[in-house]
């Protein structure tokens, strides 16, 4: 009579062993799934926020490399003051560019470029940045004040920002000169955020409608005297 061959002690060892080799097979699967995305499948999220003065596209991101590489590309510029060009005396560099960028956006019939003994000056119609009575700014022409910021962060002179108003808050004076000082507060605090600039360089002022370019008669002239000045402010040569 045959004898039946003997089982392998260790038979159960191998089951195991390829039980294991699943289990690691399902775990590394489910660990490479749930792996973070990668920079470029993150959201990068546009919202417009709400209130009085707010009415801009802010980005909300997570972990946008295209944002943080901007953010840390301005962040070096604000740092390294080296990387900067000082105050500087002769401001019709500053000029020139405007006019090129007037030229191909067709902008002469809203911005006038004045140059005075306190420096250079971008007056710009606040009708093109304002509705009527309103301190949010109007997305159409945000890309003039993005310009403007360009300039600015491209020196290091010191910036008033003015607020003209017309004569349609005679009734009360106070009224005129709060709007006027929100609309320049709403224009530099833009450009400071989109440039990282430094705030201390940067002045606010209202003048409600104290300071006509012309009587306010009709239509045309209130129209020109509702405006938003920056003034560049000048060294003087040698300084």
């Amino acid at each position: 009579m045959e004898e039946e061959p003997k089982k392998d002690p260790n038979e159960w060892a191998l089951a195991y062993g390829d039980m294991i080799t699943l289990l690691m097979t399902f775990f590394v699967l489910i660990i490479a799934m749930s792996s973070p995305k990668t920079d470029d499948e993150t959201e990068l999220v546009l919202k417009k926020s709400t209130g009085t003065g707010e009415n801009l596209m802010v980005a909300t991101h997570k972990e946008s490399g295209i944002f943080r590489d901007k953010i840390k590309s301005k962040t070096k510029t604000l740092l390294n003051e080296d990387d900067r060009l000082p105050p500087i005396s002769d401001l019709e560099l500053i000029r020139e560019d405007m006019v090129v960028f007037m030229t191909e956006n067709e902008l002469f019939d809203v911005i006038d470029l004045l140059t005075t003994e306190e420096g250079f000056t971008i007056r710009i119609k606040a009708d093109i940045l304002f509705d009527s009575g309103d301190v949010s700014l109007k997305v159409d022409y945000l890309y003039l004040l993005d310009k403007v910021g360009e300039l600015l962060a491209a020196i290091s002179n010191n910036v008033r920002i003015e607020g003209h108003t017309d004569d349609r808050y005679s009734d009360d004076n106070n009224a005129g000169s709060k709007l006027s000082i929100a609309r320049a507060s709403r224009v530099c605090d833009y450009i400071i955020a989109e440039e990282m600039l430094l705030s201390s360089r940067f002045g606010v002022t209202g003048h409600g409608m104290f300071r006509p370019l012309f009587p306010n008669t009709n239509e045309n002239n209130r129209t020109l005297n509702r405006r938003v000045e920056v003034i560049i402010k000048e060294i003087p040569r040698g300084a």
